[in-house]
């Protein structure tokens, strides 16, 4: 189309390193021919070789530019922009935090496949991870890092080819998330609206649709009252605020419908609990309590998995942190030894670094 402007989002994530090689390439040849490009990418050695000029967005707003100077961009100017202010008081860490137990989860050499279906879903490649009774294990990596493919895999709702899982040292392979819930895994998935709540429906079958068997008398038919003392019970322990249990889920707040969801797996008193984004699009208030229940979860043993993309909320709240990269793990130290910096320089570098 013989365009002046070329705007590329993300070209180079479902593309090997030869072809990515060539797309540089080709964008260098554009460059000469005075074509314009806008490259947003999370791969920041691409960025640094190919850009004459860089502007780093953080949080919506403007973090600011980074120009070519005889060189490449140097990456640590470009972490430093992204990771920007400090962590506020939003994300402060609880003073006193509980002793972590033994493992119960372990996963070794866990490999994907790709789903003709979803082509640009990361493939995960030979991932190790442990998770500890009573431990909050945070797992950071950008966009495209193979965070959620990994709590699918393990969730039973993605297909494994290689590698093991473990609960409590009996080997495990779940084919369905029916299988991971029966063996005591359960996961807050990263898009609420879509994969967590049924939005016509009160919050009173919102919260049992996991527990099914345990709030029915054995003929088949709901046992209601135990069903409505269990939801008024986490209620009270969520400080979900709500009318009705026969209130439309959609009406609450995010923070509340998350906090619905939290309680539809703690009723059936969950081994390991996948949180994926916990606090996305709820308020600031919200952020801090559903914070204050991962923390709680994590004091009654169960061992929590949280997947997040801020770093001051990993930070704050993990025990733990792992990080990740192109579907592998990159890094992992406790959570007091961590920073933002570090913690993008793993995100973000193909290097690896293990504490």
């Amino acid at each position: 189309m013989k365009s002046r402007l070329i705007i590329m989002d993300e070209p180079t994530s479902a593309l090997t390193e030869t072809e990515v090689q060539r797309l540089l390439s080709i964008m260098g040849r554009l460059r000469k021919d005075k074509v314009a490009i806008m490259f947003v990418t999370h791969r920041l050695e691409e960025a640094s070789a190919i850009c004459d000029r860089m502007t780093v967005l953080r949080d919506g707003r403007l973090a600011g530019h980074l120009d070519r100077e005889g060189g490449p961009i140097a990456l640590p100017k470009i972490i430093e922009k992204m990771v920007g202010r400090a962590a506020s008081e939003l994300y402060a860490r609880p003073a006193q935090r509980a002793v972590a137990g033994d493992v119960v989860l372990s996963v070794r050499g866990l490999r994907t496949v790709r789903d003709p279906e979803a082509p640009h879903a990361i493939v995960l490649d030979g991932v190790d991870i442990d998770l500890k009774a009573g431990e909050i294990l945070g797992v950071a990596g950008l966009v495209g890092s193979g965070r959620t493919e990994l709590a699918r895999a393990i969730f039973g709702a993605d297909r494994i080819a290689a590698g093991t899982i473990t609960l409590d040292g009996k080997h495990i392979a779940p084919a369905s998330p029916a299988d991971a819930i029966a063996l005591g895994i359960g996961l807050v998935p990263e898009d609420r609206k879509h994969q967590a709540i049924f939005a016509a429906l009160g919050i009173l079958p919102n919260f049992s649709v996991a527990s099914l068997g345990s709030f029915s008398n054995g003929f088949g038919f709901m046992a209601e009252r135990r069903e409505r003392d269990a939801l008024a019970g986490f209620r009270k322990m969520l400080s979900i605020r709500m009318a009705s249990a026969e209130q439309a889920i959609e009406g609450l707040s995010g923070g509340n419908q998350q906090k619905v969801i939290l309680a539809r797996w703690l009723a059936r008193d969950p081994k390991v609990l996948i949180v994926d984004e916990p606090t996305r699009g709820v308020d600031v208030g919200a952020k801090t309590e559903v914070h204050q229940i991962l923390v709680q979860l994590a004091a009654r043993g169960i061992a929590v998995m949280m997947i997040s993309s801020e770093l001051p909320e990993v930070l704050a709240v993990s025990d733990r942190i792992v990080t990740m990269r192109r579907g592998r793990i990159t890094g992992q130290m406790p959570g007091v030894e961590a920073n933002e910096e570090r913690l993008m320089e793993l995100m973000a570098l193909d290097r690896k670094e293990t504490l």
